[in-house]
């Protein structure tokens, strides 16, 4: 019989008997590592982790972004929220409409020169710093001071860009090239800093090591009220940006309650409200009234079942999410067991229902209805980790600049890329998600920790935009339903549901996509490239408590590392 080849790229599962790291880059990993060697808990190492991704993954993260932190210590788990935030001066008219119906992936309706997405208009307030910051004081043990050292040397020193980054560099170079210092310090000769073509070169960042240096030494807050934050914020204000010194100082980041649900025999903890938390909770929800484990992982039915709780999620995500400060949306509704219940029972065995939104205010002991803008565009590059340690405490980090490199501004003299947060909320005005002044957009970030009685078993995250949501629900079913290792789940291949027709790996059998297609599913069959955080599929990370040792497994189309200590 006749064949052809196929690609299959394999990382092996790292080991830990007290600790591990898995992040997007080695010297990330590293850099947690050192944490926990140093005496240092899972929340020393995640922020060490974090603040050392953002030097070595410049287009993908830093201190210029925002994001959220899943906290498991001891039996108490927390979220500590740092997403961005729009400048006071934001208002819902700020963006001319081009007249063009939608801006590609994003769906928004288009903006005149893409202000929204690009340029100096398009920053929010960044939240990183702040929330890194707030979960080190309250859960870790080590001083800040302490902590930021690995990013600052990487930073100072330099490190070898490794081929995944220098693809990364090259794939936004028309989104780096419109700012004169943004080009100055990432690119050479209009191409990436490739060293003289025979070895990559080590590659230093002097203006963001001196910042990372001042912040170390003057504290986080500089980062919004002092030195920094009026370099910061100078520096936008000179390319006609409309972020100021007082959105700086006004920001803070929260410690909040999680969203949680039990899920066959597990808790899984989720960040609440507007991002993709509350999507991933109600896919698991419905879907616990099915049987994957009976169906078999590679069987149409449990793929028509997974497909369509995963679309009537979405569809109750596009039609009510919105900023809770702004609009009230049935957040317990769409979480409760009764609600998922009746979107279950819309699932027959072989058709597929209409992915509609549903009614959750019926489940909801608030009152009000509301609506919000619809389709919210993916992030374009972030990044996530997570850190476990010897006590049992674990950590899942997402942090994001949005865009590959996001607004492509660096402020003069301060080396940080800083986020195009604004492109989360919808530019056309009198819509629940409508630019507002100091509002949290929406957003798709999903760390999740999940839980075995009140002991953490799992963190688990992704980065990829819309695409996170399916990535993780579908790992912890593979762990929790289908006994994979979390190499293994990472590695499995999986189905996308973010758009308007389902992507599936092409791994799974020709025979499943066309009973998929029978049963009414729109099925793309997608090959897996070297390039999966570029749009293939979402890119993930995760640590699973398994026989007394810590497992970490990573995406293995990606240059990440997950390293046991």
């Amino acid at each position: 019989m006749a064949t052809s080849s196929h690609l299959n790229l394999y990382k092996s599962e790292a080991v830990g008997a007290r600790g591990m790291l898995a992040t997007k880059h080695p010297l990330a990993s590293a850099a947690g590592v050192t944490m926990l060697k140093a005496g240092g808990n899972a929340v020393d190492a995640a922020v060490a982790a974090c603040l050392a991704v953002g030097v070595v993954e410049p287009g993908a993260s830093g201190i210029g972004g925002g994001g959220y932190m899943m906290v498991a210590i001891g039996n108490r788990v927390d979220t500590v929220a740092f997403q961005m935030q729009a400048p006071a001066a934001a208002t819902p008219e700020m963006f001319t409409l081009s007249g063009d119906p939608t801006t590609g992936v994003f769906e928004w309706a288009g903006v005149v020169d893409n202000e929204n997405l690009i340029g100096p208009r398009s920053i929010a307030i960044p939240g990183a710093v702040a929330g890194l910051s707030l979960a080190l004081e309250r859960f870790g043990t080590m001083p800040w001071s302490e902590v930021i050292q690995p990013a600052i040397h990487l930073a100072r020193d330099g490190f070898e860009i490794g081929w995944y980054d220098l693809h990364a560099i090259a794939g936004e170079i028309p989104r780096i090239l419109p700012n004169a210092e943004t080009t100055r310090i990432f690119l050479r000769d209009g191409g990436p800093p490739a060293g003289d073509g025979t070895s990559p070169g080590l590659f230093q960042q002097p203006d963001l090591a001196s910042t990372l240096e001042r912040l170390a030494d003057a504290g986080p807050r500089d980062f919004y009220e002092g030195d920094v934050a009026c370099e910061i914020a100078a520096g936008i204000g000179e390319l006609g940006g409309i972020l100021t010194l007082d959105d700086l100082t006004q920001y803070s980041a929260d410690i909040v309650s999680p969203l949680r649900s039990a899920y066959r025999g597990v808790s899984v903890c989720v960040p609440p409200f507007a991002c993709a938390g509350p999507t991933s909770i109600a896919t698991l929800n419905t879907y616990r009234h099915f049987e994957p484990t009976t169906l078999g992982y590679e069987s149409p039915e449990r793929l028509h079942a997974y497909i369509s709780c995963s679309r009537l999620a979405r569809a109750d995500r596009m039609a009510y999410f919105a900023d809770p400060e702004k609009v009230e949306v049935p957040w317990e509704g769409m979480a409760s067991s009764g609600y998922a219940l009746e979107r279950a029972s819309l699932i027959g065995p072989d058709t597929v229902p209409e992915f509609a939104p549903g009614d959750p205010w019926d489940y909801q002991t608030g009152s009000g209805h509301g609506r919000s803008s619809g389709h919210h565009g993916p992030e374009g590059s972030t990044t996530h980790l997570c850190a476990a340690d010897a006590d049992g405490n674990m950590v899942s980090l997402t942090n994001t600049i949005m865009a590959g490199f996001g607004s492509g501004v660096v402020p003069r003299g301060t080396g940080v890329v800083m986020n195009n947060g604004m492109m989360w909320f919808n530019p056309v005005p009198g819509l629940p998600n409508s630019v507002s002044p100091l509002a949290k957009g929406l957003n798709n970030m999903t760390p999740a920790v999940v839980l075995d009685g009140d002991r953490p078993l799992m963190a688990v995250g992704a980065t990829g935009g819309r695409r996170i949501t399916n990535a993780v629900t579908q790992i912890i079913s593979n762990v929790v339903d289908h006994d994979m290792g979390i190499q293994a789940a990472i590695a499995a291949p999986r189905v996308d549901c973010s758009t308007d027709t389902t992507d599936i790996d092409d791994r799974f059998p020709s025979s499943v996509v066309r009973a998929l297609r029978d049963r009414g599913h729109q099925v793309n069959p997608l090959r897996l490239t070297f390039w999966a955080g570029f749009g293939t599929f979402a890119s993930p990370a995760g640590i699973l408590r398994a026989d007394g040792e810590l497992r970490g497994g990573v995406d293995p189309f990606h240059g990440a590392e997950a390293r046991g200590v």
